[in-house]
């Protein structure tokens, strides 16, 4: 896919990995739409964006776990810029504890916006890119979506049920001309950690995420992780062989040791 002038969504773009796709983005000279609840951190990175290379950018408050306000987000996108070329599904949030002192209100934000929002997100934008007969969906799991995490129970349960999600539509899709790929981040330096005492170990950058997104999108092929290429074979069998270009990319990048809980925002 040729990304210059081609319309980017990006979910969860106020911080994190989100933030740093929006700008990997823009470099590359993507007309952009970001959703995020934060509006005032959203509109600087908007700022950044349009400094970086981007065309236009348009921003809008989101809550993804609303479904309304996810569908309203996708339309505003769809009059602003015509069509989507690329929806990268990033929002999320995470919770960590023992699972039996987890709050209902926690269960319930978890599934919604880590799951549910990418489900309406991803039917939001499918009438038009199934008309156009193109397309890229890019949702990020983490490597607790192919193994889970203790502490982080509800959370590795909905990024598995994204992977399932997204590798039952791709079947679903297949011959529409639109792609579904999958991205898994290791433990990512973002402010996911900024509250919590567990050890997390070393971190990948939000940045280089972003980077393996953005060729993700270049080349909408199969699933993508980032993880040290010598642990990347244990993890092809569990993803039933489907790792394409994310084997390469992290033989390319040399990724540094991963370990620690594999929490991703």
């Amino acid at each position: 896919m040729r990304l210059k002038n081609s319309v980017v969504v990006v979910t969860g773009a106020s911080s994190g990995i989100g933030k740093a796709t929006a700008l990997a983005f823009a470099k590359k000279k993507a007309r952009l739409a970001l959703g995020a609840r934060r509006l005032d951190r959203l509109n600087a990175v908007a700022k950044i964006c349009l400094a970086q290379g981007a065309p236009d950018v348009s921003v809008r408050r989101l809550d993804v776990g609303q479904s309304a306000d996810a569908r309203a987000f996708v339309a505003a996108a769809l009059r602003d810029h015509d069509r989507i070329d690329v929806l990268v599904n990033n929002a999320g949030v995470g919770w960590m504890g023992r699972l039996h002192e987890m709050p209902d209100d926690k269960v319930e934000e978890l599934v919604a916006t880590n799951l549910k929002g990418v489900i309406t997100t991803t039917q939001a934008v499918l009438p038009g890119m199934l008309a156009r007969r193109s397309g890229v969906i890019i949702n990020v799991s983490s490597v607790v979506g192919f193994r889970a995490s203790p502490y982080s129970a509800v959370y590795s349960a909905t990024k598995h049920a994204i992977v399932g999600l997204s590798h039952a539509l791709r079947g679903e899709l297949s011959g529409t001309g639109v792609k579904v790929c999958v991205v898994y981040p290791g433990v990512t330096d973002t402010e996911f950690f900024d509250s919590t005492e567990v050890p997390v170990g070393p971190m990948y950058s939000a940045s280089w995420v972003a980077n393996l997104i953005v060729r993700t999108a270049q080349f909408p092929r199969r699933d993508a992780m980032v993880m040290p290429l010598r642990f990347a074979h244990l993890a092809e069998p569990l993803l039933g062989g489907l790792m394409d270009h994310g084997l390469g990319e992290a033989r390319r990048l040399k990724s540094p040791h991963l370990s620690g809980t594999g929490l991703d925002k």
